[in-house]
Order: structure tokens, then C-alpha cells, then sequence
């Protein structure tokens, strides 16, 4: 996550939309533990490299599936802008890493259109640059 400081304020506004549309999603879907870095949610925990402590990243959201697993999903959203670059790259790795430690999955929300092509695609050639799975990549619906 870009830091809040960092970020313009109509980038910072287009991406807590993009976190808030997924809590209330998962929550509509009777998701558990809702955790989410915009004000009116609990903030998510950091996540770090067990061997790199001072290396920390916090998701953007984080949520329990109502499987009887009660499956983690790890959930980073991007604006056009930040779907490049080392930060996002280290924090799309570590999720991934603790998704996938954790059984869970590691989700990406982006807008619907990033300039001439759409955000799915922008993100999926992100990820495939970066050799990063992604279970999901999700976008606004209008």
C-alpha cells in the first residue's frame, strides 16, 4: 500500500472505493473478520518475511470465507498508476507468500478501465511480468 501521505487525494479516494466495494461485497457474501484499511473498518494486521521483520506490508484487506475452512483472503487493491514498480511488486510477493502459507488465496482489485485497455488486463500482465498468482482480480462492475 502506497502510503495515505503519498498518494494524491482523488487517487487516494479511487482506491478506498475500490476496498470499500470489496468489504461490503464479502460482507454481502457473509464473509468473516472484515478487516480494512479505510476508517470505518478494524485495520488489517502488517505482514512480514519471517527472516525480514523490518520488511512490512499492509494489505489492504484481509477476510475469512464462510467455508468450513474458514478460508483467508488477502486482498490488495491498486489504482492504474501503482499496477507497476518495486513496491507493488514486494507487496504482491509477500501476500502471495502468506496466502499461500496460510491456505488461503491473494485477491487484486483494480478499476474497471486503466486508459486504453481494462484494469483485468493492466493487472494480469502486471502479474504475469512478475510471476505472481493471483486467485482473483476483481473490478467495479460499472
Amino acid at each position: 500500500m502506497l502510503s495515505r501521505m503519498r498518494r494524491l487525494a482523488v487517487e487516494q479516494t479511487e482506491h478506498d472505493e475500490l476496498v470499500r466495494m470489496m468489504a461490503n461485497y464479502f460482507k454481502s457474501l457473509g464473509y468473516t473478520e472484515i478487516r480494512a484499511d479505510i476508517p470505518e473498518y478494524e485495520t488489517p494486521a502488517e505482514i512480514h518475511w519471517t527472516n525480514q521483520p523490518q520488511q512490512r506490508y499492509r494489505p489492504d484487506l484481509t477476510c475469512r470465507m464462510n467455508d468450513t475452512a474458514r478460508t483467508l483472503i488477502i486482498l490488495e487493491a491498486e489504482i492504474c498508476n501503482s499496477l507497476t514498480g518495486e513496491h507493488t511488486t514486494q507487496q504482491f510477493r509477500i501476500f502471495r507468500a502468506n496466502a499461500t502459507q496460510n491456505r488461503g488465496q491473494f485477491h487484486v482489485v483494480v478499476p474497471r478501465v486503466c486508459g486504453t485497455e481494462s484494469g483485468n488486463d493492466r493487472a494480469t500482465r502486471f502479474c504475469n511480468r512478475i510471476e505472481i498468482r493471483v486467485d482473483h482480480i476483481w473490478w467495479p462492475s460499472q
